[in-house]
Parts: C-alpha cells; structure tokens; sequence
C-alpha cells in the first residue's frame, strides 16, 4: 500500500458533510469542497470552499481554480463524492495534481455508462429493468406509459422523469422500463479484487411533480432476504473485479419480493456512509487504505438502524437567525440564508432498534421541522 504523506485530506462533494465528519473521526484533517457550505460543515473542516453546481454537477474548472489556491504538497490526497459521474474528465485533471483516493476517471466513466452497464450485467448473469439507448418507436401524446427517462451520468435522483412525447427529444439520456418493488442500496467496501459489505440500506423518494423520484432518503439494515443478499453480494464482488472498484462505493437496485434488479453503480463515496458505525475498526480509515492498494480491514458494524431524510424547500425559504435547530437536524444552512425552491434545506436523522421504527421516527421528525421552518416564513 502506498504510504500517506501527511494526514490532510481534500475532499469535495456536493454535499461533503458526511464524509468530512467521518474522515474527521478517522484523524483526518480536512479541507472541504462543497455546493452548500453549511454550519456542519464550516465546523467540522480547516476550510471549506463553496462550488457551483450547474446541471447536479461541478464545473471542473472551478474546481481546478479553487485547488490551485491550495498548496497540494501539504495534502495526501483528494477524497470525492457526488458530482464528478458526468465530468469524470475532471478527475484526470484533478490527478495530476494531487493523488486520487477512490476510483479513477476510467473506473466512474465505465461505471456510468449505461451500455457498459448492461453489458456488464448481462455478463453477471443479473436481472435489470430492460433499457433502450435510442429512441423508442412508440408513444405521440403525453406519458409513455411504464417508461422512464434517464440522464447519463447524473446522480441523485432528479433527473430521473416519467417518459413524454416531449422528452424523447432531450439529448444524452437513455431510456428504462419502469420496475415495480423497493429501492434498495448497498454499501460496500472494495480493494480492486475483492468486496465486504458494510450494509443494505432502504430508499425512498421525495417526489415532486417535476421530479418524482428525487432522492428522499435511506435507512440502514433493511430488511431483506437472504437469498435477496446473496444475489447481491455475488454481483458487488462480481463488479469489483471487472472494474476495479476500490474503496467505499454503493449500488442501487429495485427488489421485487425476493427477486432482485440492479440500477446503477456509484462509484464514489455514498451517502449512506452515514448511516453506519464501526464499533471495530473505522470505515474512512478503511476506505483510505483500500483506495491506496491495502488490503480490506476488518470492521464490526453497529447493529443499530439508522435513518436519514433529507427536506427540501417546497417554495422559496428565509433562515432565520433565531431558528431553533434540534439536535437531530444536520446539514444545517447559514443563518440568514435563503433557499431556492427545490433545494435541500437540511438533513433530519434517527436512529432505532429495527429499520421500521427509524424510518417512522424519521418521518414524524420531518414533519416537526417542517412545522418550525413554516413558523419563520
């Protein structure tokens, strides 16, 4: 494994919050780069940089401009979430730089390609909604029924649309079949050759008309079969080897009863790292060193489920200044601040005996900081 040069981290994603915590907890200093900047954040990192996002993703030159601002021979490496699967061009740059810790730009680019994905399914022998990379023949008039359409390369859930007559013409999108069951995610740790789970998490959307399957939130220790696990074990380990995968990564799949259909890859860190803790070992620390080429270390994961629901502001919202923030309410915006519409506000969070009771305990904590933030508008 190659050698750290110092125990300084930068580390960017749209929402880096999480991770900055975690790698926080690992002994890590860090410097972070992020589209919101908000309380939990500014405390937690030596420096934060704010970063637009345009389209769900950075512009790489802001972020090329912003880490020529650093002096990167202080810094180990560049650690990243959310927001370079469109651009993965922009960590090729970034690597030249400073070292990458996580997947290479080949890695993400192959990962985010739909065909290669497909491809790489139908050579694991697992089940995927049908998908459609040219146009489909059919449909004139409003919703194609039981069709969805897909960006390449986006993330979050966002830009996933019901299929329209009107979006048949959008350009770098591809097309599925809607697949009835639950979103399920798995979080896993990879060294290139091999794969641990770390959880399976269950999902859900925060729909809206525009954007009906923008992600919500997840909960930790879903319930599922074991039959469910071992098909998705078996295809974790089987994408590892094929591309490489090194370091905390997630998938998403839809599960139909027992039977089991892969999304998508991402090969990045996961917000679901959030939802888990190690009583043995750390899993940043763990992250770091299989990205770096070590071998995978052992960790005991709390049983604990954890859940974390994200609001999002239904019209425009003022912060105010007095605002009374509880304490399971993280990702919390400047004071003072105004959110857009359908951005996220803030991130609320449980944590229970059993998957069920953290994902209700969740919604009802939603709905009381939803009350106080109408309180101040």
């Amino acid at each position: 494994m190659r050698p750290l040069a110092s125990n300084t981290l930068i580390l960017a994603a749209i929402s880096s919050r999480a991770y900055v915590k975690a790698a926080v907890e690992a002994g890590f200093e860090v410097i972070a780069i992020d589209a919101f900047a908000d309380v939990d954040t500014k405390k937690l990192a030596k420096i934060t940089f704010q970063a637009n996002i345009k389209n769900g993703q950075f512009e790489p030159a802001q972020i090329l401009n912003i880490l020529d601002q650093i002096n990167l021979d202080e810094y180990a490496g560049f650690c990243y979430g959310a927001g370079f699967e469109a651009n993965p061009g922009a960590l090729d740059e970034i690597s030249k730089l400073i070292p990458i810790i996580g997947n290479t730009a080949k890695t993400v680019r192959d990962s985010k390609d739909p065909e290669f994905f497909c491809a790489l399914c139908d050579a694991l022998s697992m089940a995927y909604p049908q998908t459609l990379f040219e146009k489909p023949g059919f449909g004139k008039l409003g919703v194609i029924d039981g069709w969805l359409i897909k960006t390449i390369g986006a993330s979050g859930g966002t830009h996933v649309r019901h299929l329209t007559s009107e979006s048949l013409e959008m350009d770098n999108v591809y097309y599925q079949q809607f697949q009835t069951g639950v979103p399920i995610s798995c979080l896993f740790l990879a060294n290139g050759k091999s794969a641990q789970i770390i959880g399976y998490n269950e999902q859900w959307c925060s729909q809206t008309d525009d954007s009906p399957y923008r992600y919500g939130g997840a909960v930790s220790h879903a319930e599922m079969s074991e039959s469910s696990k071992e098909v998705i074990e078996d295809f974790v380990n089987g994408i590892t080897q094929k591309l490489g995968l090194r370091g905390v990564n997630s998938c998403d799949f839809i599960l139909n009863e027992d039977q089991v259909f892969a999304l998508e890859i991402n090969p990045r860190l996961s917000a679901t790292l959030d939802l888990y803790h190690a009583r043995k070992g750390n899993l940043f620390e763990a992250h770091v060193k299989a990205s770096l080429g070590g071998d995978l270390q052992a960790f005991d994961v709390d049983e604990t489920s954890k859940a974390h629901h994200i609001i999002y502001a239904a019209q425009k919202i003022y912060i105010a200044s007095n605002m009374d923030w509880s304490a399971w309410v993280c990702d919390i915006p400047q004071a003072n601040s105004k959110i857009e519409t359908g951005m996220p506000i803030c991130t609320v969070t449980a944590a229970a005996s059993s998957a069920a009771d953290a994902k209700r305990m969740v919604m009802e904590r939603a709905t009381e900081c939803l009350a106080k933030l109408a309180q101040k508008n």
